[in-house]
């Protein structure tokens, strides 16, 4: 980050309080509450550095470009806004009175899991209903999601790092497996129609069909923004450098480990829909 050359407070002080180009890109109430703050401060201090906001602008924008590019790589699911400005308009509103009147239609209220482009059982999908794909939802601390595993079909492993996660089966039996921290144990369930369990808040957790038919299962999430972080996908996708991560793993690859790193990410299935096949076990005993 760049600061402008020290300069006399006194010489700011001395133009008229619309014209400091060094404040020039500041809107107008905050250029001047620097200004009277720097009328504040001069007696304590002869010199003071002046904030560019110019530069500061251009490094934070080349540090996202930086950022973006590093995970561009990175296939991660991620639910797109369907319309960013109500969101945005319904977070702003003072009470649930002003949210209501964003929402004026009955259609405004109702949410179609079957009609979402991840509702498929081919290997399968997690549809989400939350503050993205249903802004009805904001304000309200809760993500429902319908969860669709085909035969063998998983979830592989992740965590949620904004909400606790709640999930009942409705059809077929599922194993899900569960670590909520170092030192825990794993705690394994075997869902079948009308049993639940938990996963708490950042807790790692996976799930797979063990039937030849199709799971459903439906899901609770304790906010309308819960985040998901893949973990393979995350390691081994690109998110972080192969040196780093074959170092952690007690390996040290050619080429930094980026070799090595290439080829495991290469047999890392891509995030899709949420969903992707399971065991070799399973799809040998269901013949796929």
């Amino acid at each position: 980050m760049q600061l402008l050359p020290t300069i006399s407070i006194q010489k700011i002080l001395s133009r008229p309080k619309q014209d400091h180009p060094s404040l020039a890109g500041l809107p107008p109430s905050e250029r001047e509450a620097a200004i009277y703050k720097l009328e504040d401060v001069h007696p304590t201090y002869d010199r003071r550095r002046i904030f560019n906001w110019k530069t500061f602008g251009m490094a934070f924008l080349s540090l996202l470009l930086v950022t973006a590019i590093a995970l561009a790589s990175v296939a991660l699911a991620v639910d797109k806004d369907s319309n960013p400005d109500l969101v945005a308009k319904l977070k702003m509103a003072n009470t649930a009175l002003d949210r209501l009147a964003l929402l004026p239609k009955d259609e405004d209220w109702l949410f179609d899991f079957t009609k979402q482009s991840k509702y498929t059982f081919s290997p399968g999908g997690v549809v989400n209903a939350n503050a993205a794909t249903f802004p009805a939802t904001v304000g309200q601390g809760l993500t429902m999601a319908m969860l669709n595993l085909g035969p063998c079909a998983q979830l592989p492993p992740h965590l949620h790092p904004r909400a606790s996660n709640y999930v009942v089966s409705i059809t077929g039996t599922t194993n899900t497996y569960m670590v909520m921290e170092n030192g825990a144990r794993t705690v394994r369930e075997t869902l079948s129609p009308g049993k639940m369990t938990i996963f708490p808040q950042g807790s790692i957790h996976t799930m797979q069909n063990t039937g030849c038919g199709n799971a459903q299962l439906v899901s609770a999430l304790r906010d309308e923004d819960t985040g998901t972080t893949n973990l393979l996908n995350t390691l081994f996708g690109g998110g972080l450098p192969g040196d780093v991560v074959m170092a952690a793993m007690g390996q040290q690859g050619g080429d930094g480990g980026n070799l090595t790193m290439k080829g495991m990410g290469e047999g890392v299935p891509g995030v899709g829909t949420g969903s992707n096949l399971g065991s070799e076990e399973c799809r040998r005993r269901c013949g796929i």
